[in-house]
């Protein structure tokens, strides 16, 4: 009779044992979770406000005539380039082309090809030659359009570039306003400290605003905000190696040219 009892209690043990660890499973995962939701809302706050600040200071780009000139310089940008770029498209396609030339050639060793339509393939490999053949001539005639072309490409990158690089000095100075936590009365956090606390890899150095654009489209009117970083999801420490998840956000607001008559919609 007491081996009986000790042989039920022995059960209930295992039981509750086996209830118990999925249990603590759920719960630590719902808590890495809510942890993630919290720094991701935290994150996306602070890019709407730094996008609404920095789209108040983009009033001087407009009232300074920067944004005029650059429309300027655009048109010339895009009048020089439009050869080079029809000769790049053109010289894609033809590589496309003689590529499903040669899986022609190859589908009627194989069965899967008709003659017919790999005399068709040939054709348009042929035409597509042929205009690459023409947009190039330009380039042979007129070298110096050539030259004029490449200077005027290099301009426009290195603009972009530049503006960029603008970008992501200012994201991270505003960053660490909007996400400093040191007025708190409770567990008070410079921005990097909360960024750490909530598993951010390297803390507000591990925000990467690389892919971000400043003023970029064809009218220098979007300001798009785009941070990538890795957070650490504890829940994943028991499972996996790297317990990293990779994240990106992103906030496009438009810029604020003294009202040019463009409107927006959400």
């Amino acid at each position: 009779m007491r081996w009986k009892k000790t042989g039920e209690e022995g059960l209930l043990t295992v039981e509750a044992i086996l209830g118990l660890v999925p249990f603590i499973l759920v719960i630590l995962g719902i808590i890495s979770f809510i942890d993630i939701f919290a720094v991701h809302n935290k994150i996306q706050y602070a890019m709407h406000q730094m996008g609404n600040e920095i789209s108040a200071y983009t009033y001087f780009y407009e009232a300074l005539g920067i944004r005029s000139a650059d429309l300027g310089l655009k048109a010339d940008i895009d009048k020089q380039t439009a050869p080079l770029d029809t000769t790049l498209n053109d010289l894609s396609s033809f590589l496309e082309q003689v590529g499903q030339f040669e899986d022609d050639l190859n589908g009627i060793k194989s069965g899967s090809s008709s003659l017919s339509g790999t005399i068709e393939s040939g054709k348009d490999t042929i035409n597509k030659g042929q205009q690459l053949v023409n947009s190039a001539g330009v380039f042979i005639s007129d070298p110096k359009q050539l030259l004029r072309s490449i200077v005027y490409l290099g301009i426009e990158k290195g603009e972009q570039k530049a503006k960029t690089w603008l970008l992501g000095c200012i994201s991270n100075g505003m960053f660490q306003v909007y996400l400093d936590e040191s007025f708190a009365k409770h567990r008070a956090m410079s921005a990097d400290e909360y960024l750490i606390h909530y598993g951010v890899k390297d803390g507000i150095n591990g925000l990467n605003f690389k892919n971000s654009s400043f003023l970029s489209d064809d009218q220098y009117r979007m300001i798009d905000l785009v941070v990538e970083y890795d957070i650490e999801v504890y829940f994943f420490k028991l499972f996996r190696k790297d317990p990293t998840i990779h994240v990106v956000q992103r906030c496009e607001v438009p810029a604020w040219l003294d009202g040019d008559g463009v409107k927006y919609s959400k």
